[in-house]
């Protein structure tokens, strides 16, 4: 495998799971993560979830009380790829709104505005597929509310508006869209 390869199945990866989001389509998330209960993720929720059949039932739960109206801004700041692991930090926005009564189920992540529910996350991938074959998987996955966009960062002063969604210094961000992703 080359670089270039592992780059373009990790970016496929990132793609489809941010697809998945967007609708909660079940079986394309499903398709992303390794097998049995080697999965972890730390949802926006603020709690953690074992495995692809807890992260299932989550999202049969979030269908009942989540529509994601429009397929998520995601910038990526980060991807770094060395042997078989990879990471990606990324930042984004995740267009929302509650159809249940319990929303996102927490008061760690609460809902704002429809199209204003910003956030980031970080991926890692293994070239593992939970049954020990060389295929890359997200094998953990954290998320957590970013700040309001124009509030100013702790002793800097710039905001997350003023930099842009996955912006910094020296980074050039690749946006993820239901067409793959670009630059």
């Amino acid at each position: 495998m080359t670089v270039e390869q592992d780059r373009e199945d990790i970016l496929k990866l990132h793609k489809d799971w941010w697809e998945a989001n967007h609708q909660l389509v079940i079986p394309l998330m499903q398709s992303v993560y390794p097998s049995g209960d080697s999965y972890l993720m730390f949802n926006a929720n603020g709690h953690p979830y074992f495995g692809i059949e807890e992260k299932t039932k989550l999202w049969e739960w979030y269908q009942k009380e989540l529509d994601i109206v429009a397929f998520p801004d995601i910038e990526i700041m980060r991807l770094t790829i060395s042997g078989d692991m990879a990471w990606i930090a990324c930042e984004g926005v995740f267009p929302m709104r509650a159809i249940g009564d319990s929303g996102t189920g927490s008061a760690t992540w609460e809902m704002k505005d429809t199209m204003e529910n910003r956030l980031r996350a970080t991926e890692i991938y293994q070239r593992d597929d939970g049954d020990g074959n060389p295929v890359w998987k997200m094998w953990h996955f954290h998320c957590s509310p970013l700040p309001d966009a124009d509030e100013p960062r702790p002793c800097f002063g710039d905001t997350g508006r003023e930099r842009g969604l996955g912006g910094g210094p020296g980074i050039e961000p690749l946006r993820v869209t239901s067409e793959g992703v670009r630059s």
